[in-house]
């Protein structure tokens, strides 16, 4: 029988987390050593089971990994501890998968140093179709490249940042730059690429991108309609990240197997 992996989640408490401890516990591959939540966290201190209404664990959430050991990380917590979760990874020679979106150059830059010392996927989206998205809109820039492309998302009023890190990627995947303006209160503009946020009820994640060319039209549409496919999708990367060279590593590595 092979040894289970040793995974800590980070953000264990927000909507993502959560699922992400269901999928965990119920997964004999896997073996939780600890949830992080934020400092301060009404929910330190209580049982992880509790935040699931589960059977008790006997693992409190913590808000400092400290001396915890384990085999990877899955992080999708808020931006604000993401440097010292990746200076953790390293330090511990721990692989890590995040989901954390809303992170500024600086981090980016972090994972980029990160890559060199442990095995790291970054990804706004784990869901394996939005990554397939993204290589069709590369495919159709390349054979159509006076296309206009616009993008339209809408996500849950929890959500804090704007746009979303899926609508960045996804026009990034269009127009390679990291270069983005606001023009409205809602609306953005990357490189050629125009994206419009929508905030309403609890939408899980919408993105559609429409192409248009001089003779046609066609939209590209992905619509969640459970995140618990993003925390499938993130416990799939890191079932197939452990014992992975170091470097960093996106949602197509795993689409190839």
């Amino acid at each position: 029988m092979n040894t289970p992996i040793k995974v800590i989640i980070s953000g264990v408490s927000g909507r993502i987390g959560r699922r992400l401890l269901k999928l965990v516990l119920a997964d004999k591959n896997f073996q939780l050593v600890a949830g992080l939540v934020s400092p301060g966290s009404r929910h330190l201190g209580r049982d992880l089971g509790d935040l699931i209404q589960s059977n008790a664990t006997g693992i409190q959430a913590i808000e400092s990994l400290a001396e915890v050991k384990a085999d990877v990380v899955i992080d999708f917590a808020q931006p604000e501890g993401f440097d010292e979760l990746v200076d953790y990874c390293v330090l511990q020679q721990t692989a890590l998968i995040s989901g954390t979106t809303g992170l500024n150059q600086d981090s980016f830059d972090r994972i980029g140093q990160a890559a060199k010392y442990i095995p790291i996927m970054w990804t706004s989206n784990f869901s394996l179709n939005i990554q397939i998205m993204k290589n069709l809109l590369q495919m159709v820039k390349q054979v159509n490249p006076k296309a206009q492309f616009s993008i339209t998302e809408t996500h849950h009023i929890h959500k804090k940042d704007m746009p979303s890190g899926t609508a960045i990627s996804l026009a990034q995947a269009v127009d390679a730059q990291s270069n983005m303006t606001k023009t409205d209160t809602a609306s953005f503009k990357l490189g050629d690429v125009d994206i419009h946020a929508i905030r309403q009820g609890e939408v899980p994640g919408t993105h559609e991108v429409t192409v248009k060319l001089a003779d046609e039209t066609f939209i590209f549409k992905h619509e969640a309609h459970d995140p618990t496919i993003f925390a499938q999708g993130a416990l799939g990367a890191a079932k197939w990240i452990t014992g992975k060279p170091v470097g960093f590593y996106d949602l197509n590595a795993v689409l190839m197997g």
